[in-house]
């Protein structure tokens, strides 16, 4: 089975808060195997690429008030060296940065095929008026948006900015804007995440962060529901690996039509990739 990794992070820890670097050295079992060695973007391609993976989506995290600073340049730079398989998404705050739709709009400019946000991490609620210009930029572009949306256990972060009700005014105010609920509401919402992938026309779930095998418990209509679901890792923060979970998934009992559709064929779609 073909597998896009909706959801990967760069190995660059001097770009992140202490407290982050250090709870993913507890966790990571890819940082405790490959050290290193994940400065290299062709070893990581080939380490993804040796578990099946044919494109990873590589995700900057613009979060300096919590989590790290790890800047759209940085992704840019390593996804050029490896441009067949790597995929930048960039990342922008509106708390920070000047004039943070000016700014995407560069980095779109510049080849970025999606727009990470970090509520929890950022501080604002999704509907805040402030991040309306980034939808619309990425309406506009169609590109995806790949929110947060669930718990985090990063020091600093606000879990109540998380809460996908308040998607609901932006499925309504940006109809034609493709949007993937990264972590599936975790810990809280699955539910209400399931709902508004299953009613909202562009709206997907991403099932980084979640234990694979307890897919069905969180997400019962999966198999219905297929063509709303990504896969993705959050690899190398993650316990074990991208393989590990891809199995653990295609455990579940779930059609051979609907492994497609969640391993490869709903992100190449978002995506446009040939």
């Amino acid at each position: 089975m073909r597998l896009i990794d909706f959801h990967t992070h760069p190995y660059l820890p001097h770009d992140l808060a202490p407290a982050t670097w250090s709870f993913i050295q507890r966790i990571s079992a890819g940082v405790k195997q490959h050290g290193d060695r994940l400065n290299d973007p062709h070893y990581v391609a080939d380490v993804l690429r040796a578990d099946g993976v044919d494109h990873a989506v590589v995700l900057a995290e613009h979060c300096p008030q919590t989590s790290g600073n790890v800047r759209t340049e940085s992704v840019l730079q390593l996804c050029a060296r490896v441009p067949d398989f790597f995929l930048p998404f960039a990342s922008v705050d509106v708390n920070t940065d000047p004039d943070p739709a000016s700014l995407l709009k560069r980095y779109i400019d510049q080849g970025v095929r999606g727009l990470k946000l970090y509520p929890s991490y950022q501080l604002y609620y999704p509907n805040d008026p402030r991040v309306y210009p980034l939808y619309e930029a990425c309406q506009s572009a169609g590109i995806p948006v790949l929110m947060h949306i669930g718990s985090s256990v990063i020091p600093g972060t606000r879990i109540k900015y998380c809460d996908p009700l308040y998607l609901d005014d932006v499925a309504v105010d940006f109809p034609a804007l493709t949007l993937v609920m990264a972590h599936g509401g975790r810990g809280f919402w699955y539910d209400v995440c399931g709902f508004l992938a299953a009613h909202k026309p562009n709206f997907y779930i991403d099932v980084t962060g979640l234990v694979p095998g307890h897919l069905l418990e969180h997400f019962p209509d999966m198999e219905r529901h297929s063509t709303k679901f990504i896969f993705g890792t959050d690899w190398p923060a993650m316990p074990k690996s991208v393989k590990f979970n891809a199995d653990a998934i295609a455990a579940l009992g779930l059609s051979e039509g609907a492994q497609r559709r969640i391993f490869y064929e709903n992100a190449a779609r978002i995506l446009n990739l040939q």
